[in-house]
Order: C-alpha cells, then structure tokens, then sequence
C-alpha cells in the first residue's frame, strides 16, 4: 500500500512538472534547461547574475524562456519588442509584480499598480523638476565637500607616514558613507557624518539591509514559491526575510515621521525631498530641460506614452502614509545605486587613465580654478564628456540587471521584420535582462570596453533607441532619474578638481562580482587616489 502510494505520488509529481517545464518548448520558445521545484533559479545562486544572462543571450538569443520555480518567464532583448512593452502597450504592463504586501511597499511608486501607480506619479513627477533640483543642489553641494575632506585625510595621512603615492582607497566604503551623506541631507535635512565612524551603527545597519535585500531575494523568491502560506504569513518568516531584526528603513521612517510632526506645526520651510512631497500635489509637468538617451522617437514615443497614462486625474496631495513611503523608497533605490555607480565610474578613469585626462581638462576648460563654485547650468550643459563617461558607466554596470512587468492581459509581441513573435497570457512575467541588453555587440560594438565616446552628441544617434535604459524607459521609468544624474555628475566633477586616480596592484581588473545577488556589486573596488594640488 505505502510503495504504491509513493509511486502515484512520483508519477503525479512528474506529470505536473513535465506539463509545468514544457510551457515554452510547447510554443516553439528555446531557453535553458529548468529543474523541477527551482526552475532556473538555482544557477542565480551559482554564478554572478550578470554572468548568467550573457549565457543565456549568446546561448538563445533575444527571446527566450526561463522558469521562476513554477512560473514561466520571457526574457526579451529585442529593442523592437521592449518599445512593444514599454511604451506601445505599456497599458498591459503597467504593473510590477507584487512584492511584499506590507503598507509601505505598496504604497511606493515603484510597487504601486494600476490606479494607485498612476495617481502616485502623477503627483510625485513634479518633485523632480529642473526648478525643485536647484533648490537641492547647494545640499549636494555641501555633501560633496565633506566627501573631498575625508579622501583629503585619507591622502594626507598616508603621506605623512611616508608611504609611497597614491594612496589605496577602498572606494565602496567611502561611497557608502557619501551616498548615505546625502540621503540624509536631500532626504530629511539631517546632517551626519560617517568618515570618521566605519562603526556607524546607521551605516551598518545600511550595509547589513542592502546585504539582505540583493544576497537572499532568490532564495526567498524561491522559498516562497515552494512553500505553503501557512509558513511565509508567518512572523518567522519575515524576520527571516529582513535578515533578523528590522531594516534601517524602519529607523528612516521614524525620522521622516518625526519631521513630519513637527513641520505641520512650524512656518519654516526646507528644500529637501520631505518637504517637497508634503507640497507636491498633482500637475501638468512641462520640464523642457529633459535629458533623452538616444534618438528622438524614443523621446517623443515616451512623452505620448506618459501622457496617455497619466492623464485623467484631478490634483490630489499624498497622505501621511504614502509620504512616509516614498521617503523609505528614495533610501532603498538612492543609496546602493549610487554608492555603487560612483566606485565603478571612479574605478574606470583609474584604469583608464587617458580618459580622466581628457575629463579633466574638460573641466578645467569649462570652470574657474581659483573658485569652487560649479553652477547647475554648466554641469548640464558644458560638459559633455562627463555626460558620456557616466551614460557609459551606467551602461557597462546598469542599477538594475533586470526590468520585469506582469501581464494585465493576453498580447501577442512580434517584430515583424526577423519573426520574433510571443504570446504573454495575462499575470504572466516580462523581464528585460538590462545588462545583457546593455552589452550586445549589435547594439553596442565592442560592449565590454569602456568607451564613452559613443555617448557624446556626435554619435548618441548611433545608439538604437530601447537598447539603452540603466533608469528604464516609457512611462514607468526612474521618477529621479536627473536627481541621480545630478549627484552623479556633480560628486565625479568635485572629485576630480582635487584629486586623480590610479590602478594598483590591489585593483581588480576586470572587477570580481559577488555570486548570488541580484546587482552588479563588485567584492571590492580598490585604486589609488592622490591630491592633484
């Protein structure tokens, strides 16, 4: 009796997994071999994710299928199909995913849906225009100066044991600190230090929560396919998935809700992101001074995209609750990403020593060297190498590895020309896998060399548009994409007023990725860094 049991049992197993895994060989879509439970998850665990998708790309092409344990998953690269996804029926794949149903997530513009999404940035979208991002730049400013200060220290120390020039820095550490610098300042108008404290209690925490986030999503992705509810709506299993204990956002969140009170009862006014969101309220946004990044049609076709998806709405404020989200939100998305945009960006002048000469002296051609003055206008608009030198940055490391959406109903995705062709059945999941897109040789010749020219104005055209998007494109996109722009460039061009940087023998070339994380994070980021005064 038992061993028959145990044999229906496996023939059941096998006979649901086998309908289960042959969904896309059955629709004549190729993909890698899943394994039944994990699907293609568990090769995330065993090699970088970047690593994984080049794979994947040079082995199947554009178009492929992979399996989220149970639940299929199209992987497409083709810039024809994405413009279908972002933008053209952008109206089937408004919606992330759902994430983790606790109030502040889906209350934040990027896990929002539908309705809630649309009303959401609406109202947020004016927060970052070019008039409101002056106001901030002056706490940016301030932020940077305390950066070159503790690098100065670094410098200086080093050269007063004597030690030979440069100075090795371990430029994760110190980005760690400037990007939660600025956080707290643009953020909550709070002013702290960490340079002088690695022991910060608030930047360990930082490290531990963004650790957390990147390093045990898969297995939680997977876990909480695998396993029945009665165990993931568990207390246990959430303080499994915050890693033990609650997140720094927690503590975030309890400061904005402090300021919160007390600015409802004071006449002061400040120009950081809290105060921005309890003025904002939902409008037109006519911000003539957008970037684009690459073609116009791909700006034209995001602007009519946008307009369709947001129109309709009345003007309407955000609640306490949805501000206290957002402000939550600006940490987890802000801080990792630029911590880590801004050591690989520093780390390929260092090992390329001939394009920080030439950045260099773009600088010095379009500023004052006896002031330290760098005017908004100028940082925009006369430096078009630094443009370059980070769009090329964020193309070789994008922020994020992959975009993903969720069918709101069934389309058919074809390209027409070369006969890509897709059916996406509603619920089911749409990811672009950005880094491989981001390094095809068709779209991006010669991909794993750090060219920036290929983003100055001459040749930005060359660049096919939806082949390009570190900060997504369509409507959905990045809502602070100048914000991060604007940090970006302004910290490299402070930086570079000061100081040079240099490849050492500690230098990882190419950079070592850290396996089972769901970034490009690299196990360290080392030059070396001396004073240029």
């Amino acid at each position: 009796m038992g061993t028959n049991y145990i044999y229906k049992t496996s023939f059941v197993f096998k006979l649901k997994w086998c309908r289960i895994l042959n969904y896309w060989s059955e629709r004549n879509i190729s993909g890698p071999k899943p394994i039944p439970l994990f699907g293609n998850n568990l090769t995330l665990l065993l090699k970088p994710s970047s690593v994984v998708d080049m794979e994947w790309f040079n082995s199947y092409g554009r178009l492929y299928g992979v399996y989220n344990c149970d639940k299929p998953s199209l992987l497409v690269s083709d810039a024809a199909l994405i413009k279908q996804i972002m933008v053209e029926y952008f109206h089937a794949f408004t919606n992330r995913p759902n994430a983790l149903q606790d109030e502040m997530t889906v209350n934040t513009v990027i896990h929002a849906r539908d309705g809630h999404w649309k009303r959401l940035r609406t109202i947020i979208s004016p927060t970052f225009t070019s008039g409101k991002l002056k106001h901030m730049y002056p706490l940016i400013d301030e932020c940077c100066g305390d950066l070159l200060a503790a690098l100065d220290r670094q410098v200086s120390a080093n050269n007063n044991t004597g030690q030979l020039r440069p100075t090795q820095v371990e430029l994760k550490q110190l980005m760690n600190a400037y990007s939660m610098d600025v956080i707290a300042r643009t953020a909550f108008a709070t002013k702290i230090n960490l340079y002088f404290d690695q022991n910060n209690p608030l930047l360990n925490k930082s490290l531990l929560y963004v650790t957390n986030q990147f390093s045990i999503r898969i297995w939680h992705k997977i876990l909480a396919m695998i396993l029945p509810t009665f165990i993931t709506d568990t207390i246990c299993w959430k303080w499994l998935i915050t890693g033990g204990g609650p997140p720094v956002t927690t503590s975030l969140i309890a400061i904005a809700r402090r300021l919160l009170a007390e600015r409802k009862t004071s006449a002061q006014k400040h120009h950081d992101f809290l105060q921005l969101l309890i003025d904002a309220k939902a409008e037109v946004v006519d911000d003539s001074n957008t970037e684009t990044t690459g073609a116009d049609t791909e700006a034209d076709d995001k602007l009519i995209a946008e307009s369709r998806a947001l129109s309709g709405l009345v003007g309407k404020k955000l609640t306490e609750v949805e501000i206290l989200a957002q402000s939550a939100l600006f940490f987890t998305v802000g801080y990792n990403n630029t911590s880590t945009t801004l050591s690989y960006c520093t780390y390929e002048l260092a090992v390329n020593p001939d394009i920080q000469d030439r950045l260099v002296a773009e600088i010095s051609a379009a500023y004052n060297e006896n002031t330290a003055d760098i005017d908004y206008d100028t940082l925009w608009l006369r430096l078009p190498l630094l443009d370059a030198v980070v769009s090329e940055t964020l193309r070789r490391y994008p922020p994020v590895y992959r975009i993903i959406r969720q069918a709101s109903e069934n389309v058919v995705l074809t390209t027409g020309g070369d006969g890509l062709q897709a059916m996406i059945e509603k619920d089911f999941i749409v990811e672009i896998p950005v880094y491989a897109l981001h390094h095809d040789p068709d779209y991006f010749p010669d991909p794993f060399a750090f060219k920036p020219d290929r983003f100055l104005p001459d040749n930005r055209h060359n660049i096919k548009p939806y082949t390009y998007m570190p900060f997504g494109v369509g409507p959905r996109n990045c809502v602070a994409t100048r914000f991060a722009m604007l940090e970006l460039k302004l910290t490299m061009v402070k930086m570079l007023q000061q100081f040079r940087f240099y490849r050492v023998p500690d230098t990882d070339v190419p950079p070592v990725l850290m396996i089972g994380r769901e970034d490009l994070q690299a196990k360290r980021v080392v030059v070396g860094a001396d004073s240029d005064k």
